[in-house]
């Protein structure tokens, strides 16, 4: 059976919704809840799309819970400063008796650190920032004292009690660089998070191909490292033609929604294609984009669950994280209203579908 975890983006927008749609996941069988962990709206929504603060609103999950996993999909570095992070981090996990899960990534929306006052370092920088980070978060948490003079950062004797319960499994997305990411991923991680999830199958195959070349230059066991992928999640009563289905939510999306497709658009076109693989030939118009890579599920169950078999497991990933309307729609206040009835047909309809043959 694949995993399924569940991803909350717009539902922090309302706090007792956000509280009952993570209760329902766990009732469902959900294995996780991830929480969106942006300053501003996403890829060029408006800085005014209300988001809750992750690492404030997860300890209050974790007291309304038993069994589900908790954590942000993904904590970009200089969001906070490590210390602090690897302090609420800890606490949530003591909190959650052991259920917390930290996704790290490297960062790239340019909005998301204009609203902080801070620059938007190049791709290799961050990377730099987001590993340094990393080793003082886990230093914090497993040495009794903490000492590191680095290029951002500068701790001298530094302590995190409580510690957290155990070892905080660390995920990291794999994003589209050709050798510095699959790397860290293989010193760092304990799962890889398929990243962006606008990507075609061939780009994603090439990134696990570059990951398990990565692990095994370090002697790593691939298998020893989990996977999941981020999947938009749209669906209906009947079987649909699919490429005509996306094409009718690109048309009936709200102009809001088309002003931030089209900012979307752009930024993939102009930032990320910098770093694409030579055999994966770029796409310049938003439609097209989406037509072709962008992995959002849309049909009856059967057809969602056909989707994510080719996009998930026949790729070798482990779990699915289903994004209730994925980037497309979900801040519209229909989609945001209707993620519960989502939620829960998809747990009902589509889950027992998704044997691994």
């Amino acid at each position: 059976m694949t995993d399924c975890s569940l991803y909350l983006s717009t539902a922090g927008a309302d706090w007792e919704q956000t509280r009952a749609l993570t209760l329902a996941a766990e009732r469902l069988g959900y294995r996780a809840v991830w929480l969106m962990d942006n300053t501003a709206g996403w890829a060029g929504a408006p800085h005014e799309t209300p988001l809750l603060e992750p690492w404030a609103a997860i300890p209050a999950l974790a007291e309304a819970t038993d069994r589900i996993a908790l954590g942000t999909l993904a904590t970009p570095p200089g969001r906070r400063h490590p210390a602090i992070l690897a302090r609420q981090i800890a606490t949530a996990d003591r909190i959650s008796g052991g259920r917390v899960e930290l996704t790290m990534g490297a960062g790239d929306e340019p909005q998301m650190y204009e609203l902080m006052g801070q620059p938007l370092l190049d791709p290799a920088r961050r990377i730099d920032q987001m590993v340094e980070e990393m080793a003082i978060v886990r230093s914090l948490w497993t040495r009794s004292r903490t000492t590191l003079h680095g290029s951002f950062y500068d701790i001298a004797d530094g302590v995190c009690e409580p510690k957290p319960e155990g070892p905080i499994p660390l995920w990291i997305p794999l994003a589209w660089g050709k050798s510095r990411m699959p790397s860290v991923i293989a010193e760092w991680a304990d799962g890889f998070s398929v990243a962006p999830h606008l990507a075609a199958a061939a780009m994603v195959r090439k990134q696990i191909e570059r990951v398990r070349r990565a692990c095994e230059h370090r002697e790593r066991d691939p298998a020893s490292l989990r996977s999941n992928r981020l999947v938009g999640v749209t669906l209906t009563d009947k079987a649909v033609d699919v490429a005509v289905a996306k094409r009718r939510l690109l048309e009936g999306a709200d102009e809001r929604t088309r002003q931030v497709m089209d900012a979307a658009g752009q930024y993939w076109r102009d930032i990320l294609h910098r770093q694409w693989p030579d055999d994966v030939p770029a796409v310049y118009t938003f439609e097209d984009f989406y037509d072709v890579t962008e992995f959002h599920c849309v049909g009856n169950p059967e057809q969602v669950a056909e989707q994510i078999t080719a996009g998930v497991s026949e790729l070798g990933i482990r779990e699915v994280v289903v994004w209730p309307h994925g980037m497309l729609r979900s801040w519209e206040p229909p989609c945001v209203a209707a993620q519960a009835e989502l939620v829960e047909r998809f747990a009902v309809e589509v889950m027992p579908l998704l044997e691994v043959q």
